[in-house]
């Protein structure tokens, strides 16, 4: 293989090279947003005369914090100066653009890196896997995203393609997502999932007490958010009583009610979520709020026997 192919196949967007962090690119045009979209072409595209689809271009853009106007203005200049076109909701290089990103004298340079917002050290949790893909299936405002674009967005993202499967069953399990479409299959936010999205982020004191993930948990029952949620409150009320409201007694009472050790943190972490508790980071200590507390009320014996009966059965 000469060496003027090698440089070509090296750009074609099939070897991607990666060193301590950052990511090598070239200097395909001298204006730097439009030199970052036709390295995200590069990167991303698995054919470079296919292109790659908008959407996904957008996605990765925001993952290194580009702005949607720069976004917009390169587009229109690449445009303009027939590097690239537009066909449907993919980005396609014209034959000018193809000749350029296999120039063989293209100097290789440092680029942008995507953002490290994804990647996390040691066994992940179902609190940090849950977390990522809603922040993939989400990022631009978006509630679906069809399971093609899902992986690429994924892969772009940096992330581990094994975690994916267990990714989405995580969120149908949980009830914030489904599939949906026939001949075009999509993974849907659900009610609850858009509550979840739009609730309040939990503290890192409260992240860090996440268990790990248990992939044998992953297809058990899924059980309804207010159901959890009504655990979380019941558990916190009774605590309060004895003056210990710690995150170890809420959730060792959980326990004692025979709730599965992933649905005791997801209830906690939910039901803070929602509003329906708050947790004080420097005591490390949980409080029921005006909501939790009508929760607590409402949780008379029936109730909370039907609720562990739902949040135990086929776990």
């Amino acid at each position: 293989m000469d060496s003027v192919w090698c440089g070509a196949y090296r750009r074609s967007g099939i070897h991607r090279e990666i060193r301590l962090g950052t990511r090598m690119g070239f200097s395909f045009h001298e204006n730097p947003d439009c030199n970052r979209i036709l390295n995200l072409i590069n990167q991303d595209s698995r054919d470079l005369v296919g292109g790659v689809s908008l959407q996904l271009i957008a996605y990765h853009w925001s993952l290194m914090q580009g702005d949607e106007t720069g976004l917009a203005d390169a587009y229109e200049r690449l445009i303009g100066e027939s590097l690239i076109r537009e066909v449907g909701d993919r980005c396609l290089l014209t034959p000018t653009g193809y000749a350029q990103l296999l120039d063989p004298e293209c100097a290789e340079v440092e680029v942008e890196s995507a953002s490290e917002l994804h990647r996390h050290g040691g066994r992940p949790t179902e609190y940090s896997l849950r977390a990522v893909l809603l922040d993939v299936l989400t990022r631009g405002g978006g509630k679906s995203v069809r399971l093609d674009e899902l992986t690429e967005r994924w892969a772009v993202s940096g992330l581990r393609a094994g975690e994916l499967r267990d990714a989405i069953d995580l969120l149908i399990r949980d009830q914030l997502a489904s599939l949906t479409g026939l001949r075009r299959r999509s993974l849907t936010l659900t009610k609850d999932g858009t509550a979840y999205v739009n609730g309040r982020k939990p503290p890192q004191v409260l992240i860090q007490m996440a268990p790990p993930l248990d992939e044998s948990e992953l297809r058990s029952r899924g059980v309804e958010a207010r159901t959890l949620c009504m655990l979380a409150a019941y558990a916190t009320g009774e605590a309060a009583q004895t003056r210990s409201v710690s995150f170890g007694e809420v959730s060792y009472r959980l326990e004692r009610l025979k709730i599965p050790t992933h649905r005791v943190f997801h209830a906690i972490e939910l039901a803070h979520r929602l509003g329906h508790i708050d947790f004080d980071d420097d005591t490390q200590t949980i409080h029921l709020t005006r909501s939790g507390d009508k929760l607590y009320r409402a949780a008379n014996g029936r109730a909370v026997q039907w609720a562990i009966g739902q949040a135990v059965r086929e776990a």
